[in-house]
């Protein structure tokens, strides 16, 4: 069988398209990525990631023989391995679908399933990573196989002590680009300020602030005034923001305020004098 394979978004390998390539071609079916106007095939499989959410259907998922297959890292000629060690959530937020999708957390995969031999770096998927009953002994078989990895969906804060600061200290954690040492968390409502600020003077213990980076949704619930200071907060503690805009709110605001912090302006200005020339650019336009 000759069988197509459809990227519909994003430039990111998709680990969906992966899993089934490898277990076709462990069939001995022929598999080709292709574009739309290649149709002389026997199959056609396409995966999205963000358009319209993940992909078109809320509850769809790869039945169990093609999800525990080994990803054809082949396919998009990556030079890393990726996938998930577990599957859903302890929290429940109104802004993610996580939930909904895929349940309260559970364990779904050994590192061994996904990670190639060939590759010491590794992106990990997992939605809540520390909330895992088996954390400890993940991020030890980490450490000791030496691994780089990116945690691509951020830690908690909220989840942080002593114990996992330590254990973190001494994983290989990086942007998903693999360039700089990274370790990715989230600040999302500001009801949680005080576990969150708890989390990063723990974890700040043990790593450096300027390898923190922390997401901070903007345009949910809150005001501005509330996404300025907890913006302006982590910069004072010295780690690195990095402004989510929520899909619904379509404010000109928000968009200058997540390029202002996302592109390093506010290492060169402030708020102010960045939204003023960029009101003056539109002014001058009409």
């Amino acid at each position: 069988m000759k069988v197509g394979l459809i990227r519909v978004d994003g430039k990111f390998p998709n680990l969906a398209l992966m899993k089934l390539s490898s277990w076709h071609k462990k069939r001995g079916d022929d598999v080709v990525l292709i574009d739309f106007s290649d149709m002389d095939l026997d199959r056609i499989y396409a995966s999205n990631v963000f358009i319209g959410g993940p992909g078109y259907d809320l509850k769809a998922k790869l039945p169990d023989e093609i999800e525990h297959c080994k990803p054809d890292y082949d396919l998009f000629a990556t030079d890393f391995s990726i996938g998930f060690t577990s599957r859903g959530c302890i929290r429940n937020c109104k802004f993610c679908i996580v939930r909904a999708k895929e349940g309260h957390i559970r364990e779904h995969a050994d590192l061994e399933e996904f990670v190639d031999d060939r590759y010491e770096k590794v992106i990990l998927m997992d939605n809540s990573f520390l909330a895992s009953p088996k954390w400890k002994e993940k991020l030890q078989k980490i450490i000791d196989k030496k691994w780089k990895v990116n945690f691509s969906q951020g830690l908690d804060l909220r989840l942080v002590n002593d114990e996992n600061a330590q254990l973190l200290s001494k994983v290989k954690s990086y942007d998903w680009r693999f360039k700089k040492r990274r370790l990715h968390f989230a600040w999302d409502s500001m009801k949680d300020e005080k576990k969150i600020i708890e989390g990063l003077d723990i974890i700040l213990k043990y790593i450096p602030p300027h390898q923190i980076m922390v997401y901070v949704l903007i345009g949910f619930d809150t005001t501005l005034e509330q996404d300025l200071y907890r913006i302006n907060k982590l910069i004072k503690i010295g780690v690195k923001p990095f402004v989510m805009r929520y899909n619904n709110k379509r404010d000109p605001i928000l968009r200058h305020l997540s390029r202002w912090i996302n592109q390093r302006f506010y290492e060169v200005c402030s708020w102010d004098e960045y939204l003023a020339k960029k009101m003056l650019k539109r002014t001058q336009r009409q």
